[in-house]
C-alpha cells in the first residue's frame, strides 16, 4: 500500500472529518460562571434526520460528550431553517431565563431544550449540573456536532489544537453573523459578547437572519373560500405578522388535469388594494376579506394567497378550491380543531348547512400535500366531530409541525391550522 492509500484510507477512518454541514453551530455562550452554557444549533437542510446525533466538544480531536438526540419522531425529519437551543439545565443562564426558558413548541421554527430534564436528549456529559462542558482553558474548547454515525457535521473551533473560530471565553458568548457554510470557518464572520447580551432561540441580525428566518412571515390560523351570491368570498385570519408588506392573491380557472392547471393571473395586490397592505409586524390577530366578482357561476376556481415581506420574499400558503353557485344556491360551513396544540392528534367539529350534499374533510401539510383524508362523502347532520388521531396515510405518526384541518364542498373551501407536538 502506497503513501497515498494509506492517507486516503485515514482520512476514510477519521471520525472528526469535517461533513458537508446540514446543521451548524450559530451561536454559544460558556456562561457567567463556568456552568451556565449554551449552544444554538440552526439546521439548514431540510428534513434532517437528528436521531442519534451528539453534542459535544471534540477538545484537541479528543470528543467528550454533552448530550445525545434521542431516537424518537421528534428528530425524524427537522426542517430547514429549525433553531434548536440546548443549554444546562441544572445551572441555567439568565439569557435563557429572559427568553422563557423551556419552549418546546417546534411550529415556531425555534426551541429551547435543558440538558438533564428533558424527554429529548440523553444527558451524556456533565450538563444537568452545576459544573460547564467547557474548561474555558484555552481557544479550542468550542462545540460540535455528529452525526449517528460519529461523522463530525461542524466543529466550531475547525483545527486542533490551534481553533481558527476560538471559543468567546468565560462570561462571554459568541454567534455567526453570516448565511453560508463556507463563512463559519472565517472568525472575522464570528461576533464576540458578553453572556447577558446573547441571544438563544434568535436569530443573529444582519445576514444571519436573512439566512435563518425560520419563521414564516405570516402565520396564517385560517384560509377560507364561499360562494355567495354568484361571487366568491375569501377570508383569512393572521394570528401574527412579521415585516409583512400586504398579500396578493393569484386565480386559475380549474381543469379535469390538474397538469394542465396554470398560475399568473394576480386578481388583487396590497399595491393596488388597500385593504390587503400587511400590519408590518404584529403579534395581534388580523381579519382580512375580498370578493371576487369576475367569475361564472357553474365554474370551479383555484385561489393562491401569498404573503410578501419587506424584502420582497413571495410565501405562498395553501390552494384553495371553491366552485361558484348561482344565487340562492348557497351553503355555509365552519371548521374548528381541538386541542390545539396537541401531542395525540385533533378532533375537528364540522358545522354546515343541510343542503350540502357532499364534503371532504383532509389534513394537509404545509405544502399543500395530503396526509390523511378524515371523511369524504354526504354530511348526515348538520355537526360532525371528526377525531384525526396524528397517522399519516401509512398510519405511521406525523411530525411535529404546523398541520391546516381542511373541508372542501362543491361551492366552498375552508381551513384551519392546527399544531401537533410529538
Amino acid at each position: 500500500m502506497n503513501r497515498f492509500q494509506i492517507a486516503c484510507l485515514v482520512f476514510l477512518l477519521n471520525p472528526f472529518t469535517i461533513s458537508g454541514q446540514s446543521v451548524i453551530i450559530n451561536e454559544i455562550s460558556q456562561g457567567l460562571d463556568g456552568g451556565k452554557e449554551w449552544v444554538e444549533l440552526l439546521v439548514i437542510s431540510d428534513g434532517v434526520d437528528l436521531k442519534g446525533w451528539e453534542l459535544g466538544d471534540n477538545d484537541d480531536g479528543n470528543w467528550h460528550p454533552i448530550a445525545l438526540f434521542k431516537y424518537i419522531d421528534t428528530w425524524s425529519s427537522v426542517s430547514s431553517g429549525t433553531i434548536i437551543v440546548l443549554y444546562n439545565g441544572g445551572d441555567v443562564d439568565p439569557a435563557i431565563i429572559a427568553r422563557g426558558g423551556e419552549d418546546t413548541d417546534f411550529s415556531d421554527g425555534s426551541v429551547m431544550l435543558p440538558i438533564g430534564s428533558s424527554t429529548y436528549f440523553a444527558d451524556t456529559g456533565p450538563w444537568g449540573l452545576t459544573g460547564g462542558a467547557f474548561s474555558n482553558s484555552d481557544a479550542d474548547d468550542c462545540p460540535a456536532i455528529r452525526n449517528s454515525d460519529g461523522v463530525t457535521i461542524h466543529d466550531m473551533a475547525i483545527t486542533h489544537p490551534t481553533a481558527t473560530v476560538p471559543s468567546p471565553g468565560l462570561g462571554k458568548a459568541k454567534y455567526y453573523t453570516g448565511n453560508t457554510t463556507a463563512g463559519i470557518s472565517d472568525d472575522s464572520q464570528w461576533a464576540v459578547t458578553t453572556s447577558s447580551a446573547g441571544t438563544p432561540g434568535l436569530t443573529n441580525g444582519g445576514d444571519n437572519s436573512n439566512w435563518v428566518d425560520q419563521s414564516l412571515p405570516v402565520e396564517l390560523s385560517q384560509w377560507f373560500a364561499s360562494s355567495a351570491h354568484g361571487h366568491v368570498i375569501l377570508n383569512w385570519i393572521t394570528e401574527s405578522e412579521f415585516e409583512n408588506q400586504g398579500f396578493k392573491i393569484e386565480r386559475s380557472q380549474n381543469t379535469e388535469d390538474s397538469s394542465q392547471e396554470t398560475w399568473g393571473e394576480e386578481i388583487a395586490s396590497f399595491t393596488t388594494h388597500p385593504d390587503l397592505q400587511g400590519q408590518g409586524s404584529s403579534t395581534n390577530q388580523q381579519s382580512y376579506s375580498f370578493k371576487d366578482t369576475h367569475v361564472k357561476p357553474g365554474k370551479t376556481y383555484v385561489y393562491r394567497l401569498s404573503d410578501v415581506d419587506y424584502r420582497g420574499n413571495v410565501t405562498p400558503h395553501a390552494e384553495i378550491h371553491v366552485r361558484v353557485e348561482p344565487p340562492g344556491g348557497n351553503h355555509t360551513s365552519q371548521i374548528k380543531t381541538y386541542p390545539n396544540p396537541s401531542n395525540a392528534g385533533i378532533h375537528i367539529v364540522l358545522k354546515n348547512d343541510q343542503g350540502i350534499k357532499h364534503l371532504q374533510v383532509d389534513v394537509l401539510n404545509l405544502k399543500g400535500e395530503l396526509v390523511k383524508n378524515i371523511f369524504s362523502g354526504e354530511p348526515l347532520q348538520s355537526e360532525m366531530v371528526l377525531p384525526w388521531g396524528g397517522m399519516d396515510l401509512d398510519d405511521i405518526p406525523v411530525p411535529s409541525g404546523v398541520y391546516i384541518a381542511k373541508v372542501s364542498g362543491p361551492n366552498m373551501s375552508h381551513s384551519k391550522v392546527f399544531t401537533i407536538i410529538q
